[in-house]
């Protein structure tokens, strides 16, 4: 039996992100704004050649 997440076609990572909006939109306002706080990612990109980093950078916002 399939997980109902992978029947609609979503990804694991998908069905999360939209459980975790539901339960922020779910919250009263003061808690709303201190959870927000974790809604926003930040990555990191490292090329690598030869075995070893070549170029860094940032992204603000996934």
């Amino acid at each position: 039996m399939s997980a109902f997440w992978r029947q609609a076609g979503l990804s694991y990572v998908q069905f999360s992100a939209i459980c975790a909006q539901v339960v922020r939109n779910s919250l009263q306002a003061a808690a709303r704004a201190a959870s927000e706080k974790n809604a926003v990612s930040h990555m990191k990109f490292t090329k690598w050649e030869g075995g070893k980093p070549v170029k860094t950078s940032s992204s603000g916002k996934a």
